[in-house]
């Protein structure tokens, strides 16, 4: 499995370095999240369409990188097109996003 890449920012608040590490991790976590193995993921896979991501999935799959990024994710905000692919996620979480302290 490779790991997702190509994400683009679309916001200029977004840090690069943590939009990487973000698109990483979904990489890693998609797969235990859906308890499925996932191949060809990239920045424009559709979370809900391709994936078959739920609700409840995807609220685990934001507990899951905020534990794994040690990262608070600002959800109050978020709506269906932040959710739309694995990028514009990746991109919403990197720009709203407070570190744990």
């Amino acid at each position: 499995m490779g790991s997702v890449e190509a994400v683009e920012a679309t916001e200029s608040t977004v840090d690069a370095e943590l939009l990487g590490r973000v698109a990483d991790s979904m990489a890693e976590l998609l797969p235990r999240v859906l308890k499925r193995e996932v191949t060809d993921l990239g920045a424009d896979t559709k979370l809900f369409t391709e994936l078959g991501l739920s609700s409840a999935s995807t609220l685990e799959l934001l507990l899951e990188l905020e534990d794994e990024l040690e990262i608070q994710i600002d959800v109050e905000e978020i709506d269906q097109a932040d959710l739309e692919t694995v990028g514009t996620l990746a991109a919403y979480i990197a720009a709203h996003t407070v570190a744990d302290e």
